[in-house]
């Protein structure tokens, strides 16, 4: 695979040992370990990391904002790090088409969470994708 898709699998089960564990980023790093990606992986994922836990008070207000009547605490886990990991991407990483970042949440979901939950998050990245000028 590409090392932008294996970065973002790792920066989901990063974020995910940070959201469920409540622990910091740094050890989360410690829990998965690092020996077994490389450098420019871990690189990318990193950024992905940083930037999603440095915005997640604006991120989760998108996805509050766009999961009328439902608390954080409804939505799992696994689907709402690959959420913000995607609204982090459309909302930060310019030099990425919003479609991309998309598809490529939406294949996280797949491969990551429940048969159906890549509807969920395609939905809410598609509309909060619309609030980016």
């Amino acid at each position: 695979m590409g090392i932008r898709r294996d970065g973002r699998k790792l920066a989901v089960r990063v974020l995910y040992i940070v959201e469920v564990l409540n622990v910091t980023e740094e050890q989360a790093w410690e829990i998965i370990g690092m020996d077994r990606d490389s450098e420019k992986v871990i690189e990318f994922a990193k950024k992905l990391i940083n930037g999603t836990l440095r915005n997640i008070k604006f991120i989760d207000n998108i996805i509050l904002k766009y999961t009328k009547n439902w608390e954080m605490d409804r939505i799992a886990n696994v689907d709402k790090v690959i959420i913000r990991l995607g609204l982090y991407e459309i909302y930060y990483e310019d030099s990425r088409p919003r479609n991309v970042s998309i598809d490529e949440a939406v294949e996280l979901a797949k491969y990551y969470s429940s048969s159906k939950s890549h509807k969920f998050v395609n939905g809410i990245l598609d509309s909060g994708s619309k609030g980016k000028k």
